[in-house]
């Protein structure tokens, strides 16, 4: 089986999970194979060794024998677009009676700005009203941030059936509140009042028309009620919260192209909880969660911590973690089954980047798909390495070799990995979110199981 880790930076760290540069256009061109790799060499996932009749191929491996696109013509482009879990906000958006589904696009400049006196910081109505113009905001409450985005409604359907579009160019700033802790809850409902606003004022939006929601994270927060209260009183607006099986639905249709959804299990590694999703024989979702992510396992290391080290006591805590898995794998043996593995989630995209930062990428293209995919193999190893140097390395987890990189990857990663450690986890957060990786990693036996692991660093419009 092959693993996938989604490359989610965003979801820790801009625009509701929307990449923080703007999109660049890409040509995604199909391939064709003749069985033969631009090195001459029989690789191990050839199952048909030697050449064959031309196949033009869309998909990351070709049908007719096996070998990977960049095994037979090279690695992709290396444009800076990031994966976004788009889905999310278009199924809440869709869901409300706006639209159908949502495809990225590029950005079409805004309206004239709103004058001052039409900005309104507590709307007149909690529902979604279509007032004016074709532009929608989403606000999402995330664990550890407040981010937005811009939706536009077609006029008429486009050629992929959608009747919605994300577009942006100049990027909203994420607030960096962690809502899922009680203690910033003020903080919170101020920075979804800040945002609502900006908003308005510079995308010419009517707050009727303002989605603001909750990541599935908070569904279980102490304070989810009252958070959701003080938001639609600073704001008139409603705030809905998803279910960890809802963002997984989502998540999936989103980030799996949908040729391949049926050989994909994708595990979410979040900052509020774990989930994931995969289809049955019968075509149908089948979700799993558990409500542990980065950030709410280190919470509960340090509760039953004590006088022992964070280390020793998540050891210990990893026990119930164990368990919650394993359980979910007995109802759900599919989670098993299926051939590749995607994963999602802040702590997976940092794994790929401190342990194997300058790995050639292959790409994944959909015949009726806007983007393509670039995916980094990884190991099960690397998992433990990334373990290793996050409890008792952390010069070397923090200075990755970079003498393959190339100077644009180079200078990418070394953004990254100030983001890291200093923006996006504490050390205790990786320890916890390592420890995660590594008990899905012996549940699900990524490598008993599986015939290869990847992660898929980002994601590519054309």
């Amino acid at each position: 089986m092959e693993l996938a880790a989604v490359s989610m930076r965003d979801v820790e760290n801009d625009l509701s999970n929307l990449s923080k540069w703007c999109f660049e256009s890409i040509m995604v061109q199909k391939w064709k194979c003749s069985g033969v790799s631009k090195d001459g060499q029989q690789h191990s996932n050839q199952f048909s060794p030697g050449s064959h009749e031309p196949q033009e191929n869309y998909g990351d491996d070709c049908v007719m024998c096996g070998l990977t696109r960049e095994q037979v013509v090279g690695g992709g482009s290396k444009s800076p677009v990031k994966l976004t879990a788009i889905s999310i906000v278009a199924g809440i958006v869709a869901a409300l009676g706006v639209g159908s589904w949502v495809v990225l696009r590029w950005f079409q400049p805004p309206d004239p700005p709103v004058q001052p006196n039409d900005i309104e910081s507590q709307c007149g109505t909690d529902k979604l009203v279509k007032k004016s113009g074709s532009l929608f905001g989403a606000i999402e409450v995330g664990s550890k941030g407040i981010k937005g985005k811009v939706i536009q409604e077609l006029e008429t359907l486009n050629a992929d059936g959608s009747k919605l579009v994300v577009f942006r160019k100049e990027k909203i700033e994420e607030r960096n509140v962690t809502a899922i802790e009680p203690d910033s809850k003020s903080a919170t409902v101020e920075s979804v009042k800040d945002m609502f606003i900006e908003i308005q004022e510079r995308f010419n939006i009517p707050c009727e028309q303002i989605v603001i929601y909750g990541s599935s994270g908070l569904d279980q927060a102490p304070h989810k009620t009252i958070l959701a209260q003080e938001v639609q009183q600073a704001t008139g607006r409603a705030m809905e919260f998803l279910t960890p099986e809802a963002e997984a639905n989502l998540a999936f249709d989103g980030v799996v192209p949908e040729w391949r959804r049926g050989e994909v299990v994708l595990t979410d590694i979040g900052s509020g909880n774990t989930k994931g999703t995969f289809l049955n024989s019968d075509n149908q979702h089948v979700t799993f969660s558990i409500p542990f992510g980065t950030v709410t396992f280190t919470d509960e290391v340090k509760r039953i911590q004590g006088n022992a080290g964070f280390q020793e006591a998540a050891e210990g805590a990893k026990k119930e973690l164990t368990q919650l898995i394993s359980n979910e794998i007995q109802r759900k043996p599919g989670m098993q089954n299926s051939p590749r593995v995607y994963l999602s989630g802040g702590i997976s995209w940092a794994l790929s980047t401190l342990v194997r930062p300058c790995s050639e990428e292959y790409s994944v293209t959909g015949k009726q798909e806007e983007r393509f995919d670039s995916f980094v193999p990884i190991r099960s190893e690397d998992i433990a390495t990334f373990y290793y140097n996050a409890t008792q390395a952390q010069k070397a987890l923090f200075e990755p070799n970079l003498d393959a990189c190339s100077d644009e990857r180079r200078a990418e990663v070394l953004e990254d990995i100030e983001k890291i450690r200093n923006d996006i986890f504490s050390t205790e957060n990786l320890i916890a979110g390592a420890e995660i990786l590594r008990v899905f990693d012996k549940e699900l036996g990524f490598l008993e199981n599986r015939c290869s692991l990847s992660v898929l660093r980002k994601m590519r419009f054309r």
